[in-house]
């Protein structure tokens, strides 16, 4: 690796995300640099009169942006060649399985994005899995990786306004500080005109210069996190040992050869200095000598042409502040949409969440209608035998464990479909178990998750189940639904 992992607070650990970078920068900026510039170049060419929707879209594409830069570092880490070829010949590397959807759409806002991105993309963990490593690792590293993104978004809008500063001070004609922040940013956010290209243009490049670094720093702070967890360090310190063992005469004859050039080049005796100067009257004598203490004139040309004036040609007596209204209009309309945004997309967990708790108590449309089939079981009550206990320890005793189960398994769904819990016909196996955890008691519910256990272990995993298992699940059988299923014949 080209790091050394050791234990590092999390300081530490963006720290060597931005040394990462540092010493990697040729490689590291060349690569991302010819991905992600041609990209914009493409953008503002397509919606050339729309610089500031250009830069949204650009802004929006971040997370793309993001795994191909963490496919670059990665193989940098590891001590691979990284090229922006090699990475966009492999897009199931950076695009495909890596949650690039959801991290445009729901997950856009994710304030922790580049700390989390390894998680998706390098361990490709989705759904609940994914959930949980995300949610172990945010335990003692979520604030340092919100933080480093509020940090790098201040320093993008630092570098773009130092960009925009820069630019000025080039200018023959000077204009003042409000003025420059006027230009920049009330006609940023117009969707044409100089200002908008300008502004746009250097948001874009901005991010060109500090996005390597985010993902970096994230990057190693998910490092850091992972070998606090599972001690990558120590592992790897045991590599380098063994390594170290396997040639102990090579590094014995190092230590041996760099003992002796050191004796070879050690200087016979060490430099005394020249007795009998005083350094006051040194110092004095070399500011006496002619290249010190002479004045020189020098000549510099200073511009007097016209200065930068109000459009009426008449001092300005006040600042004006308009610049900051827009600014603030700016971010009203930006929070209004993303509040749009983060609306629906709280009414669409409610509403799913809403309908899993219908479907999950039974009360969702069509719950009364009885089902069939429950993900492949007939759960007919005319597909049973009288006895249910009695035919599966029969087919026990002429060695047919399986179907023995699957009817012990049929039997139970019957008689909980009897007693008025609600399966749906698009219940899952847990969603059946659940809702026998709620309606039950105790003793039923410890039976059915030894059933259902049992049923797959041999139906799903392959594996045999003892027939004295099975015996003894079909008199709990017995036990458990008998007596309702007798009390039912007499009525």
């Amino acid at each position: 690796m080209a790091v050394r992992l050791r234990p590092r607070n999390p300081s530490e650990a963006l720290d060597l995300g931005f040394a990462l970078v540092r010493e990697n920068a040729a490689a590291t900026y060349g690569a991302w640099l010819a991905i992600y510039l041609p990209v914009a170049a493409v953008a503002y060419a397509v919606l050339w009169g729309h610089p500031f929707i250009a830069w949204f879209v650009l802004w929006w594409l971040k997370p793309v942006f993001d795994r191909i830069l963490l496919a670059l570092l990665s193989r940098t880490l590891f001590g691979e060649p990284a090229t922006a070829a090699s990475v966009l010949r492999s897009p199931r590397q950076w695009l495909f399985g890596t949650g690039a959807f959801a991290a445009l759409t729901w997950r856009r806002f994710d304030l922790s994005r580049s700390f989390h991105l390894p998680v998706r993309q390098l361990e490709r963990l989705r759904g609940k899995p994914g959930r949980q490593r995300v949610k172990l690792l945010d335990r003692d590293m979520r604030a340092a990786a919100t933080g480093l993104t509020v940090l790098l978004v201040l320093m993008e809008l630092f570098v773009m306004v130092s960009a925009a500063f820069a630019i000025t001070l080039l200018a023959p004609v000077r204009m003042p500080m409000e003025d420059i922040l006027e230009v920049l940013f009330t006609q940023g956010l117009e969707t044409a005109g100089d200002g908008a290209l300008v502004g746009a243009v250097l948001a874009t490049l901005a991010t060109a210069l500090v996005e390597p670094v985010y993902v970096a720093a994230g990057f190693t702070l998910y490092l850091q996190r992972r070998t606090m967890l599972e001690g990558w360090d120590i592992e790897l310190r045991f590599r380098t040992l063994a390594d170290r063992l396997a040639a102990p005469a090579a590094s014995l004859a190092g230590v041996f050869a760099a003992v002796m050039l050191a004796l070879v080049l050690l200087p016979a005796s060490m430099p005394t200095r020249a007795a009998g100067k005083d350094p006051a009257t040194e110092i004095k004598a070399v500011m006496a000598a002619p290249d010190f203490g002479k004045t020189e004139m020098k000549r510099r040309l200073e511009y007097v042409g016209p200065t930068w004036e109000s459009k009426d040609d008449k001092p300005s007596t006040k600042t004006e502040w308009k610049w900051l209204e827009k600014i603030a209009l700016f971010f009203s309309e930006l929070a209004r949409f993303a509040t749009w945004i983060v609306g629906g997309t709280v009414l669409a967990a409610v509403l799913y969440f809403l309908a899993r708790y219908l479907r999950f108590h039974g009360r969702a449309s069509g719950a009364r209608d009885r089902p069939d089939f429950l993900f492949g079981l007939d759960v007919r009550p005319d597909s049973l035998p009288e006895d249910v206990a009695a035919a599966a320890t029969t087919l026990v005793r002429e060695g047919r464990t399986r179907e023995a189960l699957s009817l012990l398994y049929r039997g139970a769904l019957v008689r909980f479909l009897d007693r008025g819990l609600e399966f749906l016909r698009g219940d899952t196996e847990g969603d059946c178990v659940r809702k026998v955890d709620v309606a039950e008691p105790e003793p039923t519910r410890a039976f059915f998750r030894r059933l259902v256990s049992a049923w797959q272990s041999i139906a799903y995993g392959h594996r045999s189940v003892g027939a004295d298992a099975v015996l003894a699940l079909a008199g709990e059988w017995h036990r458990q639904f008998a007596p309702a299923a007798d009390a039912q014949e007499a009525r």
